[in-house]
């Protein structure tokens, strides 16, 4: 194997911010530029990679750039049976890969001219005709090849079909401009064949996070060939001062934490290195305010268990750099209640003390997370699983009636019964709205809402 160096490139910065280098023998190692270290604003890639004149060596820098590339095998499948690569060629596949990297970063040869610039409305963007819409969406649906001209979606993580695209200011979607390195400025996700309501219970349960006080993405259901697609407002987008679309650097709690998409799930590592509550902690600590940080992240476990959504892994948090200041948390996205889903595990993304699935979790468990999260007192975490459990069930219970009534009584039901459940562990009083709903039965209606 040959040698390789792949300049670093940071959206926003005029130079590469470092270098990343595979040997001989197929090791990676990072090292950032010695200028750009000296640099006031200068902005760390990752929690994992703080900025240093050291260079990094391959336990470190492979799973953060590993974690560029889309989770999905098949999206690769491509480029490593014309180009000869093997999966673990990290750099080999940033080499053909790297300009479309997800969100600021770009990965290119030595000397390559930035590929990302700031997005103009009025001339980097084509709006995409009803009829090529139609066939994108049908692609993903399908999960079929996309037509011929689409740019491919792997550059975006996780395991649904979706698509980057821009909404213009009078509301049309449109692409991004074939060489213009223009920013999209939403995703489009698009349920398969097996699971036609994902758009719509997405989108409830983000607008349940939303009422509840948690900062959220903005997402819209948008049908598309009468089929119900979910628009979601990018995060880590914003705008110059001349109104152009610019990137924020952003990274998800996997990179942050040193580790390969693949150990998203605290069930598939190990002690010292996996995501667990004691990985979460330390990525919070380390943000603009810890405090206030992992405050919000208790009352989003909270939300999660009574919502149904056990998929909180490492992927779906993220962290947002800005030039000169630590890291703030990401508005919550891709929250969507698996548990309505018989083809999906109920077994939780992070245990909460040794409970890894809901109906397991006790009043002792849940105090654990909270000790573990730094709530030092046995009195402190009494109050909080106490006070936080009541404020977010009674939340969630004044919601259900409008569930029901736009046709998603089997998702209130699976909500209440969740409070049920829960309350029944802890000895609190469940909320009136929640005590009479129906059982929730998870075999007998797979998909269906009512």
């Amino acid at each position: 194997m040959e040698a390789l160096a792949l300049d670093v490139r940071l959206d926003g910065y005029n130079d590469p911010v470092g270098v990343l280098v595979r040997d001989d023998r197929g090791a990676v190692a990072f090292a950032y530029k010695a200028e750009y270290v000296s640099d006031p604003d200068a902005t760390a890639l990752s929690l994992s990679l703080p900025l240093s004149p050291e260079p990094y060596e391959d336990v470190v820098t492979r799973p953060f750039f590993d974690n560029l590339l889309q989770e999905r095998d098949s999206a690769l499948a491509d480029i490593m049976a014309r180009e000869g690569l093997a999966r673990d060629d990290i750099a080999g596949l940033l080499l053909h890969l790297g300009k479309d990297c997800a969100g600021a970063l770009s990965v290119l040869p030595i000397g390559a001219p930035p590929v990302k610039v700031p997005g103009d409305y009025d001339h980097d963007y084509t709006p995409i005709a009803p009829g090529r819409l139609e066939l994108i969406v049908d692609s993903l649906h399908k999960r079929r090849r996309l037509p011929e001209g689409t740019e491919d979606p792997s550059p975006l993580a996780g395991m649904q079909s979706k698509i980057a695209l821009t909404v213009l200011p009078d509301g049309r979607l449109a692409e991004p401009n074939p060489g213009t390195g223009a920013p999209t400025t939403h995703i489009l996700k698009v349920p398969d064949q097996e699971h036609l309501q994902d758009a719509l219970l997405e989108a409830e349960a983000m607008d349940l996070s939303r009422a509840l006080g948690f900062e959220t993405a903005e997402v819209v259901v948008t049908p598309v060939a009468n089929i119900n697609t979910l628009l979601v407002t990018r995060f880590d987008r914003g705008l110059d001062r001349q109104g152009k679309i610019v990137r924020i650097h952003q990274e998800d709690f996997a990179q942050a934490l040193g580790l390969p998409a693949s150990l998203k799930y605290e069930r598939r590592g190990v002690e010292g290195r996996r995501y667990d509550v004691s990985g979460i902690r330390k990525v919070l600590e380390a943000t603009n305010d810890p405090a206030g940080e992992k405050d919000r992240f208790i009352r989003a476990t909270l939300f999660d268990l009574l919502v149904g959504n056990a998929d909180g892994h490492a992927k779906n948090f993220a962290l947002l750099f800005e030039r000169g200041q630590r890291p703030r948390v990401a508005p919550r996205y891709d929250i969507l209640p698996t548990r309505l889903d018989d083809s999906l595990t109920d077994e939780l993304a992070f245990s909460i003390g040794p409970a890894r699935r809901l109906q397991e979790i006790s009043a002792q468990d849940f105090e654990e997370f909270l000790r573990v999260m730094g709530v030092d007192s046995s009195a402190a975490r009494r109050r909080v699983r106490t006070r936080y459990s009541d404020e977010i069930a009674s939340a969630l219970a004044a919601q259900l009636d409008g569930l029901s009534q736009h046709g998603m009584k089997r998702f209130a039901d699976l909500i209440a019964s969740n409070i049920r459940t829960l309350f029944d562990s802890f000895e609190l009083d469940v909320p009136d709205a929640a005590k009479e709903r129906d059982a929730f039965i998870g075999s007998a209606g797979g998909w269906l809402l009512s």
